[in-house]
């Protein structure tokens, strides 16, 4: 059997088998390949230096991180992960969205995003060169998408347990 490390498993710090998952990290490879990869690199080095500017001085970078992580983010960025994830395991756009507002609300998904990736943004738009940006991303993405896994998998299981309850501890009852 093929085995990987869970996320909430690494940021517990232990290790335990579970089996690999292919469609879970089949919708991780196509959101990091075509959003993190493509669109990010048509957003920070092509449509934030033509609104923004070239520039690393204060406002700019404020500029681009304030753009980022109040428009970018929360309407692009996550809710494009959720609609990924949804085309692969077959279910509905408002489904995918009722998970990307659940865990907003209720896991901090935002909160929790704007932690890291509001200081790192910073660096990204007032330090790091140009053309090595979406590889400074992609580096700092490898531990996001460690912490965004937990979320989701957080909200998920809250989500099984408020439809389904095991009243005779073998068979699901659906609630309501």
């Amino acid at each position: 059997d093929d085995y990987n490390v869970d996320s909430d498993t690494i940021i517990l710090g232990g290790i335990e088998e579970t089996p690999f998952e292919k469609r879970r990290n089949f919708a991780f490879l196509l959101y990091g390949g075509f959003y993190q990869g493509m669109a990010q690199q048509i957003i920070f080095n092509g449509i934030f230096p033509f609104l923004f500017g070239q520039g690393q001085d204060v406002e700019t970078v404020i500029s681009k991180v304030l753009c980022d992580s109040m428009f970018v983010t929360p309407f692009i960025c996550l809710p494009v992960a959720y609609v990924v994830k949804s085309v692969i395991f077959q279910y509905s756009l408002i489904e995918a969205f009722t998970r990307y507002k659940d865990d907003v609300l209720n896991n901090g998904l935002l909160v929790k995003y704007w932690s890291l990736w509001v200081p790192v943004q910073c660096l990204t738009f007032g330090v790091v060169p140009q053309h090595l940006r979406i590889v400074f991303i992609a580096f700092v993405s490898f531990f996001w998408l460690i912490i965004f896994s937990s979320i989701a998998a957080k909200g998920q299981k809250e989500r099984d347990e408020e439809f389904c309850s095991l009243e005779d501890g073998v068979t699901c009852q659906i609630d309501g």
